[in-house]
């Protein structure tokens, strides 16, 4: 049944959050090989982030760090990745044999500013390869974000728009008439959650990074 209503969550919302899935004894040295992994590779990470620019994708937001294939820096949540409970949802979208595709990290630190309304890859307009719109009314691949700092609505929990991962395009490549990737939007929400939480989504889903008005950063891992 929980894997039912997960699912069905997922239909028809476009998201879906489980709860307990990293243990809270392991999070302060999960978060601190990430947060220090992050921290020695940003000055390569910047130069990354401005060369992607340059070709024409957006990527994350000033005051937000990250990190991608962290995993090749610390396997400290390695063993949670084959959770059953992400798993089991996992494989009733796809099937005995999925894939992850990246494991990166982000971190919003405190006076981060607002991100822009986009979908995840294959869908952001931005990338290079991306699936044309309009899209298919079917699910090709699934987001997470895993939360190792509690989300809340000062220290940035992600922005959601429910329900438009049904929308046969998105607002990330600006050609959308009447929507303004970088303006708050009816219906909106920020998605709070205790660290350990694993927000699952499809990756059509309109998502924005949310500003930190706190005093600590917000760490997160995302993984496809």
């Amino acid at each position: 049944m929980v894997i039912e209503s997960a699912i069905g969550a997922i239909a028809r919302d476009g998201f879906c959050l489980v709860e307990g899935v990293l243990p809270g004894g392991e999070l302060p040295e999960i978060r601190r090989q990430v947060v220090a992994a992050q921290a020695a590779h940003s000055a390569q990470s910047e130069a990354q982030k401005q060369a992607t620019r340059a070709r024409g994708h957006r990527v994350g937001a000033r005051g937000v760090g990250s990190m991608r294939q962290i995993i090749n820096a610390t396997q400290a949540f390695a063993p949670y990745l084959a959770d059953s409970r992400i798993l089991d949802i996992v494989k009733a979208c796809f099937g005995s044999w999925p894939r992850i595709s990246c494991t990166d990290c982000v971190i919003n630190e405190p006076g981060n500013e607002r991100g822009y309304w986009h979908a995840d890859w294959p869908y952001n307009g931005t990338n290079a390869s991306h699936v044309v719109a309009p899209y298919p009314d079917v699910l090709m691949h699934l987001s997470t974000i895993w939360m190792l700092s509690d989300f809340t609505q000062d220290n940035g929990a992600t922005w959601i728009l429910p329900g438009s991962h049904r929308q046969r395009e998105n607002p990330s490549a600006g050609t959308m008439i009447g929507v303004d990737c970088d303006r708050p939007l009816p219906g909106q929400m920020q998605v709070e959650g205790q660290a350990g939480s694993v927000l699952l989504y499809d990756s059509r889903l309109w998502h924005a990074v949310a500003a930190n008005t706190s005093e600590s950063s917000r760490v997160a891992l995302l993984v496809r």
